[in-house]
């Protein structure tokens, strides 16, 4: 028996058989390496061009008839999409490899793979985990060109025993599409982030995922009865009598819980004494906008357009913004859509920025608003996209990293200025983003101009207790739960509601029951989560006395370190806060006897 910790990707919990994917069957992970060839002549040019001409055919095959399998699965909306980008992925990949033979004069494989490299390369070096995830599709579709150029053929379908848990070094998205259906009831790999792809297409097909277990496949053996508990992160390997009994325990639990969940998700989201709580979804790509119509919420929160940009290899146009800002919002009808203009900067640039970065444009080492204010074109064309929309849909601007008024008022003098040249009547809400230590010495300022603020937690974490975001998960002080971190967030709530500003909460921990019952305590009546999330938050709300929830809350802004606010949660604490209630005030608690 093994038991290993590893990062939730999908929750869910799954017992099954391990089948541990070799180089086949994971149609390799790395691109193939191909022993190097000599510089080609100026003849051969044409001839390499044509060759890597019939790879993106290929490619482009075999893109098509995972889309036709897709779209008969419902809840891989969002996987059509994806294998959409990875088209028009494979189309500029092949573009450059083209202009890196014809420059270079090297042969076409080494020319793809010194072009997915740089890709790679330089996905991995952004600060956002969302975008620097996306090096795995780059990987996915450079690997496949490169098979059908070398001759290797992909892997023939395979049919897995009932109930197979795939054990893998890393999955791309591909192969993960190439789940459905297939009766894998769960994921288990060493590589791969919570918001990666492949993560995305776990948790839209409901399978239990985890990630980050190291040399996993050395140390799970073929056939070996597994237990993945894709709410803690924990894989049981070879499980004893007495753990299947207790996880089958654990499965009954979450099918009752499962049941009230669902129960509730088409009701109204309200704490005990009946406050009402706004759930709105979080989302960064098209296809997310069924998970949210899916789970009842009030709208679209966030709308993450960065990926908009990092996956184009041009400027986006008006029109093309347009599309899908459109689109969106009338699948969401009479809800609203917030959209977020580009938060780009620093490392975080889109492919057609990267010549003003070499060429030492200082803009390019701003972030949030600043770098959109030195970037006023591309800003120009989004706000005249989002503008046109929200003449006849309920669509809203977010600005990213406001720092104060003069930051802010130029961006809102620029909205003004495209409704003018539009000849545009409606101006959107507008609304700015509280992330830095900056704009807290400016809220007042900011609220004066705000038609609504969004507190965003991530941001605002690492930059108030100085902590590097890429490593910070791994410490457990650096969290919204620092009673700094909570100090902040309630001044910021406090001055939004003596403004009569609406103040929403986003970030991953929108979707965590502790943090969201502080957040409710302290006044705040709108989050902002990850849609997969939904049911399950609102079912927590539903648990929350609103009188404990203010007293957790002024206990949490009076504690010293994390550890001691989260010793407010334990069963210990928590009792203690309510015995404290029913002999001060036993008419507060709603769930009193």
């Amino acid at each position: 028996m093994e038991r290993m910790e590893g990062t939730t990707l999908s929750t869910g919990l799954a017992k099954g058989v391990a089948v541990v994917v070799g180089y086949e069957l994971q149609r390799t992970f790395v691109l193939a390496k191909v022993d190097e060839r000599d510089s080609i002549s100026r003849a051969d040019v044409g001839l390499e061009c044509e060759r890597m001409d019939g790879a993106l055919k290929r490619s482009q095959e075999d893109l098509n008839t995972f889309t036709s399998a897709a779209s008969d699965t419902p809840s891989l909306s969002a996987a059509v999409e994806l294998l959409s980008v990875h088209a028009t992925m494979a189309t500029e990949i092949a573009s450059a490899v083209k202009k890196q033979i014809s420059s270079s004069l090297v042969g076409v494989e080494d020319a793809l793979d010194s072009v997915i490299s740089g890709w790679v390369n330089r996905l991995q070096k952004l600060d956002s985990d969302y975008l620097r995830e996306r090096e795995i599709d780059v990987r996915d579709v450079g690997q496949r060109m490169m098979r059908h150029l070398i001759g290797v053929a992909p892997a023939d379908d395979v049919e897995f025993p009932q109930e197979a848990i795939i054990v893998a070094r890393e999955l791309v998205p591909s192969d993960a599409i190439a789940l459905a259906n297939s009766g894998v009831v769960g994921i288990v790999t060493e590589l791969g982030g919570t918001l990666g792809h492949t993560a995305i297409i776990a948790r839209s097909l409901g399978i239990p995922a985890v990630s980050g277990i190291r040399n996993v496949t050395q140390r799970i053996a073929i056939g070996a009865t597994l237990l993945v508990d894709g709410d803690t992160g924990f894989v049981t390997a070879e499980p004893t009598d007495d753990q299947l009994v207790a996880f089958a325990g654990c499965v009954a639990d979450a099918k009752r819980r499962s049941i009230h969940e669902s129960k509730i998700a088409s009701g109204p989201c309200q704490t005990l004494d009946g406050t009402e709580i706004a759930l709105y979804g979080n989302v960064g790509l098209q296809g997310d906008i069924d998970q949210v119509l899916e789970r009842g919420l009030a709208g679209v929160g966030l709308f993450r357009t960065e990926f908009i940009y990092m996956q184009s290899k041009d400027r986006p146009d008006v029109e093309s913004q347009r599309f899908i800002y459109a689109e969106m919002a009338e699948r969401l009808g009479d809800r609203p859509l917030v959209i977020r203009t580009f938060d780009l900067g620093g490392e975080k640039l889109p492919l057609f920025l990267s010549l003003d970065r070499q060429s030492g444009t200082s803009n390019t080492n701003l972030r949030g608003l600043r770098f959109s204010l030195g970037e006023q074109n591309l800003l120009r064309d989004q706000l005249t996209a989002i503008v046109h929309v929200a003449q006849t849909a309920n669509v809203r601007i977010l600005f990213p990293m406001v720092i104060g008024g003069h930051d802010f008022s130029q961006a809102i003098a620029i909205v003004n200025e495209v409704m003018h040249e539009c000849g545009a009547s409606k101006r959107p809400l507008i609304g700015a983003m509280i992330e830095t230590p900056a704009a807290l010495f400016c809220l007042e300022e900011i609220l004066e101009l705000a038609d609504f603020i969004t507190i965003g937690t991530n941001d605002l974490t690492q930059y108030l207790l100085a902590a590097d975001r890429e490593l910070s998960s791994a410490h457990e002080n650096v969290t919204v739960m620092h009673p700094a971190v909570l100090r902040a967030i309630h001044q910021i709530v406090t001055s939004a509601q003596q403004c009569y500003c609406p103040v929403c909460v986003c970030g991953e921990e929108a979707g965590e029951p502790e943090f969201v019952e502080i957040f409710i305590g302290l006044g705040g009546r709108e989050l902002s989560l990850s849609p997969s999330r939904a049911n399950r938050m609102r079912a927590a709300i539903g648990g929350i006395d609103i009188a404990v929830a203010k007293l957790l809350a002024k206990q949490a802004l009076a504690c010293r370190s994390a550890q001691d606010v989260r010793e407010l949660f334990s069963q210990g604490g928590r009792s203690r806060v309510q015995n404290e209630l029913r002999q001060s005030s036993p008419h507060l608690l709603a769930s009193s006897p």
